[in-house]
């Protein structure tokens, strides 16, 4: 009988339903209206509690994940760090800086002297007593010289030492270069991550919003039939508590979103973190050949090369050690000029003036040393090992990365594609459920089910597609390829230091 009064009731509502329902919505625009309380239990409860809102400000930016990709590589104060270590690495190199240029110098003093001498006395004063008196004498003598002169050195061999050395700083350039680059390629993943994630968060809140809109048709079918007599007053509060309670999630969704968009924000170096909007949707792009990014893993990555760099650098130490075993042979010409004055501090000034040429070959070789060569080239050859096995363990964690990113990428597309047929079913479910509801077929509690479903499957092909586009980026960045026109830094630096 209740079944029968249902169907008489509400079959007006239903013909509407039926003529205006959309394949894209699950509202049901036909139901009265939802009022702002409802009478439960012998008294009023508020149906609509005021939530916050959450407004973008006037000026927010709206970027793509792009244009986002670039502001952070022209703002990020930690990107301009390592560029200007890789900059600064650079201008080491010089063939000055590695002791192949000759010295020269310039060099001027200014000396003066004066001196007594007391000499023996005699029997009385005579032509040489420069006193006068006859008890002996005091003889004084004076000078000032001035001396200038130009100097030029040049190392002729020093055992290979400037050529170890020069090597070295080139090495550290290619090092400082590549790091530089993995900085920024490492923003870049985390520009990437932070977007996707608001973008996740974006869709999830739309998941969340659309799970509220069927609760309220729910409650405002609850309502109706309460006030026609066809439902008791529990099936209107049941409905108001689950409405209630996907309010709240959405709630704790915008807070969610509310926080990647700060987050991203930050990494942008924005004066006003909120005030960025994510506008490229979180859609799946074709997919990667994830055998050739692996292969250019292996080859391509720039935090192994840089380690690469590093190990060139530390051999070029054992060869500046080991030239210190070989002798130096240096080579220096000058000119000089003397001014020399009998005078002391003159007025009177006689000045004799004599140029002077000065040149000379000098050779020398490191006899004993208490064992220090042995111990630095020791030392050295240490470095060297633990750059190589730096190298190796950075190569083997790439190598097990990249395996592990592949898998993923490959099940969370496929998971995906699965995904998102069980959403299309789950949604078409809701709008049969809504109507079966209203027809009494069904419970509320297979509509919450039903609804939950939906909600459900959304929440886990969003975050499908979430992980499989972040396993795909990180993929990229391990094989070289995440930055933005390829590189930074290291071309420009490499240009300059190689030969």
């Amino acid at each position: 009988m209740t079944t029968f009064v249902r169907l008489v009731l509400l079959a007006p509502a239903l013909l509407a339903v039926a003529a205006s329902a959309q394949p894209t919505s699950l509202r049901q625009d036909s139901i009265p209206p939802l009022p702002d309380s409802l009478r439960l239990y012998g008294g009023t409860v508020a149906t609509r509690i005021d939530l916050p809102d959450f407004p973008l400000p006037a000026d927010a930016l709206r970027l793509t994940l792009e244009e986002a990709v670039d502001l952070a590589l022209a703002r990020n104060p930690d990107v301009a760090v390592s560029a200007l270590e890789g900059l600064r690495a650079a201008n080491d190199v010089t063939r000055g800086n590695a002791g192949y240029l000759p010295t020269l110098d310039a060099s001027a003093g200014l000396a003066g002297a004066r001196s007594d001498v007391l000499f023996g006395s005699g029997g009385g004063g005579g032509a040489g007593d420069s006193t006068g008196t006859g008890g002996g004498g005091l003889r004084s003598s004076q000078s000032t010289a001035l001396d200038a002169a130009v100097g030029l050195g040049y190392t002729v061999y020093d055992g290979g030492l400037r050529a170890a050395t020069l090597r070295r700083l080139r090495a550290e350039a290619r090092r400082f270069a590549l790091l530089a680059d993995a900085d920024a390629e490492q923003l870049v993943l985390d520009v990437t991550a932070t977007y996707l994630d608001a973008a996740r968060q974006a869709d999830l809140a739309d998941a969340f919003a659309e799970a509220v809109a069927v609760s309220e048709d729910r409650l405002r079918i609850a309502q109706a039939e309460v006030r026609i007599g066809t439902a008791a007053e529990i099936d209107a509060a049941l409905a108001l508590a689950d409405y209630n309670a996907d309010r709240a999630a959405l709630l704790q969704q915008q807070v969610l979103l509310e926080g990647a968009r700060a987050t991203l924000g930050g990494l942008l170096a924005l004066p006003d973190p909120d005030a960025v909007v994510v506008t490229d949707t979180l859609a799946l792009a074709p997919p990667a050949d994830l055998g050739a990014l692996a292969d250019r893993a292996a080859t391509e990555n720039r935090r192994i090369r840089s380690l690469e760099a590093a190990e060139l650098a530390a051999a070029e130490e054992v060869d500046a050690v080991r030239s210190e075993y070989r002798p130096t042979v240096r080579a220096s010409a000058g000119l000089g000029l003397t001014v020399f004055d009998p005078g002391f501090l003159p007025p009177d000034f006689a000045p004799a003036v004599g140029p002077s040429l000065r040149y000379g070959l000098t050779a020398s070789l490191p006899l004993f040393d208490g064992g220090e060569r042995d111990r630095r080239l020791q030392n050295a050859r240490i470095r060297v090992r633990q750059a190589e096995l730096t190298t190796e363990g950075e190569a083997a964690f790439v190598r097990g990365r990249v395996a592990r990113l592949a898998a993923l990428a490959r099940g969370y597309r496929a998971l995906v594609d699965l995904e998102s047929q069980n959403e299309a079913i789950a949604r078409e479910n809701v709008r049969v459920a809504l109507a079966q509801l209203r027809l009494g077929f069904i419970t509320p509690v297979d509509l919450r089910l039903v609804q939950l479903t939906l909600v459900d499957v959304r929440r886990r092909r969003v975050e499908a597609v979430y992980q499989a586009r972040l396993a795909e980026a990180e993929l990229r960045l391990l094989a070289g390829e995440l930055l933005p026109g390829g590189s930074v830094l290291t071309p420009s630096i490499l240009s300059t230091v190689d030969p």
